[in-house]
């Protein structure tokens, strides 16, 4: 009993005394300059009033970064803040490592962050986690203010980019030891490869937002590009999860930008081989970027072959055939597509009565409010051209089956619909799989002969297309070589 009463009087004391540093930490923030936010005025002398400290960091964020500094003056203050962030981020680092191997543990420290706050906070592993302060794993922490520090730095100087790099391989050398280490090691290992990945996007995004921001040389943003890709891809063929899978959409989003950018530049130099070119497809002007493209294209569907192979989960596997199938529609120009499937009724698809005709395939689902958005349209197209060979199968991917019939009910289409679901119950592999639709609205068109001659056939450019298909032969005008 005794024992037990001296145990809890001591813990109810440890928590007294914390609510009164905490109180007097919050009174002294309200007078605090920035140079409480200093390596010197990290507090040392034990978890508790460091916690406390790092806690109010988290709250008041005082270096606020700014995303997109426009003068001289912003750019330099952002520097000074990434200087001074770097600089307390390691100072923070050292003394959490300090308190992780001296035993320190925190029982009951407040929790100063409210709740919802805690889901994710920039800066904080524990909290990155939903884990209080009170209940972190120091060293996790250290590790991550580690990381932190680097990203600041590499703000200042991109070659630090290698040195963030190599602290996150270090950290896998340590999951062999410590297997808690692995979903933080992952989480850096995905944060440093955007980071690298951003030095190609940054520069595409302004120039296409601003096309007057000149663009980097083809060969240094396809270096940059294949740096990154020989970081990630090694790594998602080694721990292929759904997280891991995700990022990838990060990597084909860059490539499309980058063939976006160039194939503008190529129109304004007047080398586009057609003026009804896809923004995914080769011309002559991007043949030197496109080299870094096709070699990382290929190694992604090697990795996502390899890990249908393997024994995974079955929605890992789903995900590797879905971005198999993404790089699959992206060389289909010039291509036969295959269609098939079942509709509502269970009843496959006939290809057969497809043969001959202008055909556009419409991967759509009743959430998706672009694909709602262009019924109209496509119900205009498909009355002006049906009795000239013209045709529209529907796909939908719908998993509630109730709503998908309860929409067609209130909203019919006067084409073929065909279902994800019902082809799966049909014993035919997805046609969303097939063609990698993961992000909708996907629409592709095919011509007479059954090739693809569009991957993003909607609005105008649709229109002007299927003019030109079915005007009368006399009149039109063939394609500028």
């Amino acid at each position: 009993m005794l024992i037990e009463f001296t145990h809890r009087f001591r813990r109810l004391t440890q928590i007294f005394l914390i609510a009164i540093c905490a109180n007097l930490c919050n009174l002294w923030m309200c007078f605090a300059s920035d140079e409480f936010w200093s390596p010197q005025r990290v507090p040392t002398a034990g978890a508790v009033p460091f916690v406390l400290y790092y806690q109010q960091f988290l709250r008041t964020n005082p270096f606020k970064i700014e995303a997109d500094p426009k003068t001289p003056e912003e750019r330099a203050e952002n520097r000074r803040r990434h200087q001074r962030a770097a600089e307390l981020y390691t100072a923070m680092a050292k003394v959490a490592e300090t308190l992780s191997k001296s035993g320190d543990l925190l029982l009951a420290a407040p929790s100063n962050i409210e709740k919802e706050q805690t889901k994710r906070v920039v800066g904080s592993w524990n909290l990155y986690q939903n884990v209080p302060l009170n209940a972190a794993d120091l060293r996790q922490e250290a590790l991550y203010m580690q990381y932190r520090a680097l990203s600041h730095e590499t703000a200042l100087d991109p070659q630090k980019i290698n040195a963030m790099h190599d602290f996150v391989a270090g950290l896998e050398k340590d999951t062999e030891k410590d297997a808690d280490l692995m979903p933080l090691f992952q989480e850096l290992k995905r944060g440093v490869c955007a980071r690298a990945l951003s030095f190609v996007s940054r520069p595409l995004r302004e120039h296409l937002e601003k096309p007057e921001t000149p663009l980097p040389s083809e060969l240094e943003l396809g270096e940059k590009l294949s740096l990154a890709a020989s970081w990630f891809i090694p790594f998602l063929q080694k721990y292929p999860n759904e997280k891991n899978l995700d990022f990838v959409d990060s990597f084909l989003d860059t490539i499309v930008l980058l063939r976006k950018c160039y194939l503008h530049e190529s129109r304004e130099r007047n080398e586009v081989e057609r003026p009804d070119q896809s923004p995914l497809e080769p011309v002559t002007a991007l043949r030197h970027v496109l080299g870094f493209h096709d070699e990382i294209i290929e190694q992604f569907r090697s990795v996502f072959v390899h890990i249908q192979s393997q024994e995974v989960e079955p929605l890992i596997k789903e995900y590797a055939e879905i971005y198999e199938g993404v790089l699959r529609r992206w060389e289909l120009l010039g291509k036969p597509m295959p269609i098939w499937g079942a509709d509502l009724q269970g009843k496959p698809i006939d290809e057969k009565m497809l043969e001959g005709k202008v055909v556009l395939l419409d991967f759509w689902a009743t959430w998706c409010g672009p694909c709602i958005a262009e019924f109209p349209h496509l119900k205009l197209l498909y009355q002006k051209y049906k009795d000239k060979g013209f045709e529209i199968v529907g796909f939908n991917v719908d998993s509630d089956q109730e709503a998908l019939h309860a929409y067609l009910a209130s909203n019919p289409l006067p084409w073929r619909v065909l279902s994800k679901e019902a082809t799966e119950r049909a014993g035919l592999p997805p046609l969303s799989r097939y063609y990698g639709a993961k992000a909708l609205p996907v629409v592709l068109l095919r011509d007479r002969s059954g090739k693809t001659i569009m991957l993003d056939a909607r609005g105008e450019k649709l229109d002007d297309v299927l003019e030109t298909l079915f005007m009368p032969v006399q009149t039109r005008t063939r394609f500028a070589p």
